[in-house]
């Protein structure tokens, strides 16, 4: 009888021993869809688009942050490391990819509210709003018409170029600002220098490589003034890839609070770059409401922007203006 309840003892120590196991597996293949361990690699990767022609995937801005918040997350999530698509794709085949599940884990977007019906936010602005801060291409020789421009009401009179579909043009015309569009943007700089419009507002981070590019045009940048909204630059998973949005936004949350983010931002040279292209303290800000962002956007959480955004600026004030129509 002792040798039969000895039996038994043992198989219901192997089974809450499986049982142990079982749950632990299960629980490791769930964080593991954060990361995917693929054939023939030794550490679960993630893999990230490279910025269509560009010149330095592998040191660019938004991939070397991404290797950051892996690192963040790891103590939670495992070790992770991400990877470039060895593909060079315009932005409509990569959101494709995602959303067929092909190539691609995450992407870095400007946050809108159709891609958030398309694809998972990862709710944390990653470049401090810096694609909200609008410099401006003009023509060689207007600089002193448009220092001139004190206020956001004086710049009404001149006439915007953009490319057709960006959400900045709602934006900038929400704001009561005068806007011509056109199909392609390539062609904007080339306009602007045959007076089609007066001015090109651009994302710091957009405005800097496209410089070199333009430089045989006949425009500069505008050294007064900066149109600021809040805008910005977030990664997107797919839909179904929870886990992977709440591990980068925890990796995200532990950069902001050890400030490790700080100091990636404050010296990878896009944004360094970009912040002595800006110099805030010698332009004049015009903040303009953008009551289109999706609902969530953290305006209200000053640490994640270059400058901190009024109340009547937040979410929730835009809203309620975008309701009751927009600046006359």
């Amino acid at each position: 009888m002792a040798s039969v309840i000895k039996i038994l003892c043992k198989n219901l120590n192997y089974t809450a021993i499986s049982l142990v196991g079982l749950v632990f597996a299960l629980s490791f293949a769930n964080l593991s869809f954060a990361c995917t361990l693929k054939a023939g690699e030794s550490v679960p990767t993630l893999m990230f688009p490279p910025k269509f022609k560009g010149k330095a995937p592998a040191e660019e801005y938004s991939y070397k942050l991404l290797q950051l918040v892996l690192l963040k997350s790891e103590d939670r999530y495992g070790p992770c490391e991400a990877r470039l698509l060895k593909l060079n794709l315009p932005i409509r085949r990569v959101e494709r990819y995602l959303e067929s599940k092909k190539h691609v884990e995450v992407i870095n977007f400007t946050v809108t509210q159709a891609r958030d019906r398309r694809f998972m936010p990862v709710k944390i602005p990653i470049d401090k709003g810096l694609m909200g801060m609008r410099l401006s291409f003009i023509r060689k020789g207007d600089q002193e018409r448009f220092s001139n421009i004190k206020d956001i009401n004086q710049l009404k009179v001149l006439v915007a170029g953009q490319g057709e579909y960006w959400k900045d043009v709602d934006i900038l015309r929400f704001a009561g600002l005068k806007v011509i569009e056109n199909h392609a943007a390539e062609p904007l700089p080339n306009m602007l220098a045959h007076n089609r419009f007066d001015y090109i507002p651009r994302g710091a981070l957009q405005l800097i490589p496209e410089l070199k590019i333009y430089e045989h045009l006949p425009i500069e940048v505008e050294k007064s003034f900066v149109i600021s909204y809040p805008s910005f630059s977030a990664y997107y998973v797919h839909k179904d890839n929870q886990t992977l949005a709440e591990r980068l936004e925890y990796g995200l949350i532990q950069a902001f609070e050890d400030g490790s983010f700080e100091q990636f931002f404050s010296t990878h040279p896009e944004t360094v770059a970009a912040l002595n292209k800006i110099q805030l303290e010698t332009r004049r800000q015009f903040k303009i409401c953008n009551p289109f962002a999706p609902a969530w956007v953290p305006t209200h959480i000053d640490k994640y922007w270059i400058s901190p955004w009024p109340k009547s600026l937040q979410n929730k004030q835009c809203v309620i203006d975008h309701q009751e129509g927009p600046a006359l």
